[in-house]
């Protein structure tokens, strides 16, 4: 009963605040509403609006807009279509600093400068790539990062309830599947965000007396090998499994190791070895082998 009113409460107030068009200021409000609606979040520090924020956007009839973010809410209606928006108090500040400790340099970059972050429902970035330009263009985020995130909705909320290892490993693999459905200029950027929550899981595998942590550690191992497949790299997949004695696989693996295999030949276009481990290969894996060949062709 008390999950039903927050769910109620919050589509409820979502409603008011689309009327509205103000960005949320309330981070943890901001979560809750994309995990109901299954967007990502566009966030912007709050006191960088102090200042000229320069955003261009392409409209329907091929004429370039130019506002400024700061005064301009015309454009607030097409960022709250796409995204969860919200302007992040500087207050946030150290407690997003702490959780970013031991991530890429460029992550902690994006954190700290003044462009727009486009976050999960975890208030994790996903739009790491260095920003150059003063203007930033809404029609781009709009085409790489106005993510549809069901797909991996029952995880992130999994996650939101509690961060462990299950929770951890489980969003940061469905982050790898989700990549295959996503524009071409984003998924490495989905498989960075995967592996933050898999760096999350290692971490959580060391301090917990978990069951067959050796074969979880495994498998993390095995799933970076299954980003480069993604990212079209099958000639090093294939070294690296050549260095892999197939006795060590652990029997929860196996399954995962015969799609590397199988994945990996056919993107080398070797259809004797593929056919050889194509039988040890579930049909939703060799659905996903198909995606992988085609987002690679």
């Amino acid at each position: 009963m008390k999950k039903l009113f927050i769910l109620l409460t919050i589509t409820l107030l979502s409603q008011n605040i689309c009327l509205s068009q103000e960005f949320f200021t309330s981070i943890s409000i901001a979560k809750r509403l994309a995990l109901v609606q299954d967007k990502m979040l566009f966030v912007v520090w709050e006191e960088s609006l102090d200042f000229p924020y320069p955003l261009l956007y392409n409209d329907s009839k091929g004429n370039l807009v130019i506002i400024d973010l700061s005064k301009d809410k015309s454009l607030d209606g097409i960022i709250w279509e796409h995204f969860i928006p919200v302007l992040l108090p500087e207050a946030e500040y150290d407690k997003f600093i702490k959780k970013a400790e031991g991530r890429p340099n460029k992550y902690i970059a994006k954190l700290n400068d003044d462009s727009i972050k486009i976050m999960d429902a975890n208030a994790n970035i996903l739009n790491t790539k260095a920003t150059y330009d003063i203007e930033q263009n809404l029609s781009d985020l709009i085409k790489n990062y106005s993510l549809r995130t069901t797909f991996l909705k029952q995880d992130l909320i999994n996650y939101s309830q509690q961060n462990n290892f299950t929770t951890s490993f489980n969003l940061g693999d469905k982050y790898i599947d989700f990549s295959l459905f996503v524009e071409e200029e984003t998924r490495e950027e989905i498989i960075e965000l995967a592996n933050l929550y898999l760096e999350e899981s290692k971490k959580h595998l060391t301090t917990n007396n978990l069951p067959e942590k050796e074969a979880y550690s495994q498998r993390m191992d095995l799933l970076s090998l299954k980003q480069d497949l993604i990212l079209n790299n099958p000639r090093k997949v294939r070294r690296l499994l050549r260095k892999i004695d197939e006795t060590d696989i652990a029997e929860v693996n196996k399954g995962l190791y015969s799609f590397l295999n199988y994945t990996t030949f056919i993107l080398l276009n070797d259809e004797e070895n593929s056919a050889t481990w194509k039988p040890n290969v579930s049909e939703a894996d060799l659905k996903k082998a198909e995606l992988i060949l085609n987002i690679n062709k």
